[in-house]
C-alpha cells in the first residue's frame, strides 16, 4: 500500500511540473490540462508495460534482441493508438481545442511518437536500477549469511585447539606438582566456561577478554620453567567491547614456538595498550628457527590463520596486522579499532 501511495504522488508531481514546464507554450488553461493529461497518461502506460512485462521477460530470457523489437513495437503501437484517439477527439471536436500555433496531423503523430518513446526508456532504465539493487542487497546479504557461517566454523576451531594445548599444559604440571594442579584445574575450568558461555556473543567487554587472556597467560607460564614471559596489560579500557578470541592465538603461538635453548635467554613479551578507542597488541618470543623448519607445516598455524580471517570479516579495514622475524625473535603488532560498550 505504502508502494503504491508513493507511486500515486510521484505521477501526480510529474503531471504537475509536465503541465507547467513542458506545455507552457499551450495559452489556454483548459487545453494544457487536456494535452498534459494525455502526454503523462501515455508516458505511465508506456512505463509500467515496460517495467512490468518487458524487462522482466528479459531479464528472464537475457535476449537483448527481444528486449529492443519489443520496445519498438510497443512504442509504434502506443503511438498510434493516442494519434487515432487524438485525432478522434479533434475531428469531432469532443475537446474544444484553441491552437495558437500551427499544428498538423504528421506533427501529432510525431510528438505521440516521442512520448511514447520516453515512457519506454523511462521504464526500461528504472527497472534495469531496480534490479540491479535489489541482486546488489541480495548479495550482501549472502554476503552477510556467507561471513556469519565462516565465523561460526572459525569459532568452532578454536575450542578444541585451545582445549589440546591447556590439556597439555595440565599433564605437565601434574609429573611435578599434583597440588598446584588443582588450581590449574579450577582455572582451566573458568576458561572453559569462559568459551562455552561468555565467549559465544559477537562482542564482548574487553575487559573479560583481557581476563581470559591473563588467566591463560598464567596456565602455560606453570609448564615454561625455561621461559622468562612477561604480560602488561594497559588501564582505561572499560568501556570497550572486542570480538572474543582474537588475542588468544598469538599467545599460543608465542608459548608454542617459543625457544627452549640452554645457554642464552628465552623470552615471551607481551604488551597490550590502549589509545582512545584504539586498541595496540604487541607480542614477541624469542624461537629456534631450526626447529621451526622442521616442524609438519600442517600442525602449525591454525589458530594464526583463524584470527587473520576473523579480523578481516569482523573488522574489514578497522585493524592492522604486521608480523616480522628479527634476530632470533618473532614479532607480531596489532591495532584494532574498537567499538565503545
Amino acid at each position: 500500500m505504502r508502494k503504491l501511495l508513493l507511486h500515486f504522488l510521484f505521477w501526480v508531481i510529474f503531471f504537475l511540473m509536465w503541465n507547467r514546464v513542458v506545455n507552457f507554450y499551450v495559452s489556454n488553461n483548459m487545453n494544457r490540462i487536456y494535452f498534459s493529461l494525455l502526454d503523462v497518461s501515455l508516458i505511465i502506460l508506456a512505463f509500467y508495460i515496460v517495467y512490468l512485462y518487458v524487462v522482466p521477460d528479459y531479464l528472464r530470457r537475457k535476449s537483448a534482441g527481444r528486449l529492443i523489437l519489443s520496445s519498438v513495437l510497443l512504442t509504434l503501437l502506443l503511438a498510434g493508438i493516442y494519434s487515432s484517439i487524438m485525432g478522434i477527439f479533434l475531428h469531432h471536436g469532443l475537446v474544444p481545442i484553441r491552437f495558437d500555433f500551427s499544428w498538423t496531423y504528421k506533427d501529432m503523430q510525431y510528438n505521440r511518437l516521442y512520448i511514447a518513446l520516453l515512457g519506454v526508456m523511462a521504464g526500461i532504465f528504472a527497472k534495469l536500477a531496480v534490479d540491479r539493487l535489489e541482486v546488489g542487497r541480495k548479495m550482501e546479504i549472502l554476503e552477510k549469511e556467507k561471513s556469519l557461517a565462516e565465523l561460526t566454523y572459525l569459532k568452532a576451531q578454536i575450542n578444541p585447539h585451545f582445549l589440546f594445548n591447556s590439556l597439555n599444559s595440565l599433564y605437565a604440571q601434574l609429573d611435578f606438582n599434583p597440588e598446584g594442579a588443582r588450581g590449574t584445574l579450577v582455572s582451566l575450568a573458568d576458561l572453559l566456561r569462559y568459551q562455552l558461555y561468555e565467549g559465544n556473543a559477537e562482542y564482548i567487554p574487553i575487559a573479560k577478554e583481557l581476563a581470559y587472556l591473563e588467566n591463560y597467560f598464567n596456565l602455560q607460564n606453570i609448564r615454561k620453567d625455561n621461559c622468562h614471559a612477561d604480560l602488561s596489560i594497559g588501564e582505561n579500557h572499560q568501556h570497550l567491547v572486542i570480538a572474543p578470541f582474537l588475542l588468544i592465538p598469538f599467545v599460543e603461538n608465542a608459548f608454542k614456538y617459543v625457544s627452549d635453548y640452554d645457554g642464552q635467554e628465552n623470552l615471551i613479551q607481551i604488551k597490550i595498550d590502549f589509545v582512545l578507542h584504539q586498541l595496540q597488541f604487541y607480542c614477541m618470543n624469542t624461537f629456534d628457527v631450526n626447529a621451526y623448519r622442521r616442524t609438519d607445516p600442517a600442525h602449525t598455524g591454525i589458530g594464526l590463520k583463524n584470527v587473520k580471517k576473523r579480523l578481516e570479516l569482523i573488522y574489514g579495514g578497522g585493524f592492522n596486522l604486521k608480523e616480522q622475524i628479527d634476530n632470533g625473535a618473532y614479532h607480531v603488532t596489532l591495532t584494532i579499532n574498537l567499538q565503545p560498550c
